[in-house]
Order: C-alpha cells, then sequence, then structure tokens
C-alpha cells in the first residue's frame, strides 16, 4: 500500500493520481487535506492588515518562507492558488518533514503553507497565525494505493479496508 498525494514515475510527477487500466496501481482518494498560510505571532504582526486584504499576494513577499522541500511544493501549489503566480519570497530554511517545517515556523524562521489539521493545535495555543483566509482554500488529495493484480494478501485487504472505512468520517483534514 502507498499514500500519496505526489505521484512519480521516472521523473514525472502528476497532480492527480496515475489511472487507466493498464497503469500498475489501482488508487482510491481518502480524503483531502486543507492548506493554509501561517506564521509565527512575531511576524504576522509585521504584516500591514489593509494591505493584506486589498493585495494579499504583496503584503507578506518579504517574509521568508519555511519549506519542506526546494521546489517549494505546498507553498508554490498555495501561492498559485490564492494569488496567481509562485511566490517571490526568500526561502529561509527546506526540511523533508512538515512538523519540522511547523516547529521552525513556530520558532520564527518564516511563514509557510500547511495542512490544516497540523496547524491547528498551534493556531489554538496561539504559537502560530493564520496570515491568509480563503474562501476555498487550497486542498491536496491523498490517496491509498495498490498494485494491480498483486497477490491478495490478507492482512493488507484487512489494512486497506479498515483505513477506507475510517476515512469516510475524515471529511477534509
Amino acid at each position: 500500500m502507498i499514500f500519496s498525494s505526489t505521484w512519480q514515475q521516472t521523473g514525472s510527477t502528476w497532480s492527480s493520481p496515475p489511472s487507466g487500466p493498464h497503469h500498475a496501481l489501482l488508487a482510491v482518494p481518502l480524503a483531502d487535506e486543507e492548506f493554509l498560510l501561517v506564521g509565527p505571532p512575531s511576524m504576522a504582526r509585521t504584516v500591514d492588515a489593509d494591505r493584506l486584504r486589498t493585495a494579499p499576494a504583496d503584503a507578506p513577499a518579504a517574509l521568508p518562507l519555511v519549506a519542506y522541500g526546494e521546489e517549494l511544493p505546498i507553498l508554490r501549489r498555495y501561492w498559485r492558488s490564492e494569488f496567481g503566480h509562485r511566490p517571490i519570497n526568500p526561502v529561509a530554511l527546506v526540511a523533508p518533514d512538515l512538523r519540522a517545517v511547523l516547529a521552525a515556523v513556530e520558532a520564527g524562521a518564516g511563514i509557510s503553507a500547511l495542512p490544516r489539521y497540523l496547524v491547528e493545535p498551534a493556531l489554538a495555543a496561539g504559537r502560530g497565525i493564520q496570515l491568509h483566509c480563503s474562501e476555498a482554500p487550497p486542498l491536496n488529495t491523498i490517496y491509498l494505493a495498490v498494485r494491480r493484480g498483486a497477490p491478495a494478501n490478507p492482512a493488507l485487504t484487512v489494512v486497506r479496508e479498515r483505513l477506507t472505512d475510517a476515512a469516510a468520517g475524515w471529511g477534509e483534514l
């Protein structure tokens, strides 16, 4: 079983799962995760609230970014979806783990776009602030994939069924 929101095959990346009867994987969507643009309270205070309302892409443009990949996959998706272009901000830190990105944001290293389920505790505790509110926040679909035609493994079948059943109650993450 594979969990993925980014699919790769010989250097190509798809924004949706590979499909078709001849593809080796069968992918089933489990849930959508919602992305929020967040920053530490100290940095959020430097963003002009009026400018954030009137020119939301320009207001945080000088703030450093904390990303989980050098290609800025989540940040790039957020910026393109919300502001119509890639971020122009300087990149302060790249950490290949979303929990590390959140910890760096909380410590004041910069701003980032992260899944709602991950940042909600920090927002509730005042360790982070949502910098931009969207009518329809960018989503990322999480898939469960299995190899087509693979011999049935009873344990994997149970795991797949339980995950699929549980995901039905997750809604948006």
